[in-house]
């Protein structure tokens, strides 16, 4: 486990609000020198505690959404198993993989354009792996809210972006908006001339074209992607179904947003209504927090089911394909 010091804990604050902030200003905020800020940041990526650093998209405005499959498997080998995420791995039309225990085994994510094309992508892993799924659940994220890891100073949580999974306006895109947004989709702190080099264009126009997919709401925000266990917590999925929810729902979720440790927010279509990913230190925790929202919203909150996410194997901000 790596632990943290305050100044760590403070610059990834920082930069979980602003993964593009430069060193300089981060060390101006935090009071401290920028080779100082640009030392740390180096060896939390090299300690994996910073993964990477992602753009967040309006997959709407692209004409994108985003749907999953949650699976129990059974009576598979080590080989077959090792060969089935081997499969997922090698299929560029899946984003995110991550093994979990609890409700589901593996979990599994896919940015399509439309119902058939996931349907495709279902029907061709049902063809090779049906005999172990025991049972499965289908979701497609509708609208999702993510908030700092103020959890790591002891603040309450402010939300940040929301992010338009489903009906916002489509935006048209050019090849050259499409080559911008394939280099800086799991790299946020890209450079302006090596983007313009590798597309061949004017970095003027880089930046021109970037400003202008942000002002679009296409580009909603600069994040970062953390591994919470290498810095002792654990990683969980709460899965909510409600009833009789309408009057209450708003306050559902600003309730939600406020709880520190609670990361993202997501409005769901399926099985049931809201998602709450949850970063906490110890099962307890994760356990004493599930039953303080199921005891404040018991008219509201049908049932439960949640899981500890222990491998994310695969997470793309955006499609491979695209």
């Amino acid at each position: 486990m790596r632990k943290l010091d305050l100044v760590d804990k403070k610059i990834i604050l920082e930069l979980d609000t602003n993964a593009r902030a430069s060193f300089s200003e981060i060390g101006k905020r935090l009071g401290i020198g920028k080779n100082n800020v640009q030392y740390r940041v180096k060896r939390l990526l090299e300690d994996g505690v910073i993964q990477k650093f992602v753009v967040q998209f309006s997959l709407g405005t692209l004409g994108l959404m985003l749907a999953k499959m949650y699976l129990q498997l059974s009576g598979f080998s080590k080989e077959t198993e090792k060969e089935l995420y081997g499969y997922l791995l090698n299929d560029k039309r899946i984003s995110w993989i991550a093994k979990t225990e609890g409700r589901w085994d593996l979990m599994i994510g896919t940015y399509v354009e439309s119902l058939k094309q996931f349907d495709s992508i279902k029907k061709d892993f049902f063809k090779r792996y049906e005999k172990y799924i025991t049972s499965y659940d289908v979701v497609f994220l509708v609208e999702g809210y993510t908030s700092q890891r103020t959890y790591l100073l002891n603040r309450k949580s402010t939300p940040k972006k929301i992010e338009k999974f489903i009906g916002a306006q489509k935006i048209e895109l050019d090849d050259k908006d499409k080559k911008i947004i394939r280099l800086i989709a799991n790299n946020a702190r890209f450079n302006y001339l090596d983007i313009a080099k590798t597309i061949n264009i004017n970095i003027k126009t880089v930046q021109r074209r970037i400003k202008e997919l942000e002002k679009k709401g296409v580009i909603q925000g600069y994040v970062t992607f953390l591994s919470p266990k290498i810095i002792g917590y654990n990683f969980f999925k709460l899965c909510i179904s409600l009833q009789n929810y309408e009057s209450k729902f708003n306050y559902f979720l600003t309730y939600c947003m406020e709880l520190s440790n609670v990361i993202h927010i997501i409005e769901s279509l399926g099985p049931w209504e809201v998602e709450l990913e949850i970063e906490t230190e110890s099962l307890e925790d994760f356990y004493e927090l599930t039953h303080k929202i199921r005891n404040d919203f018991s008219d509201i909150i049908k049932k439960t089911e949640s899981v500890i996410i222990s491998n994310e194997m695969k997470l793309d901000y955006f499609p491979e394909w695209f």
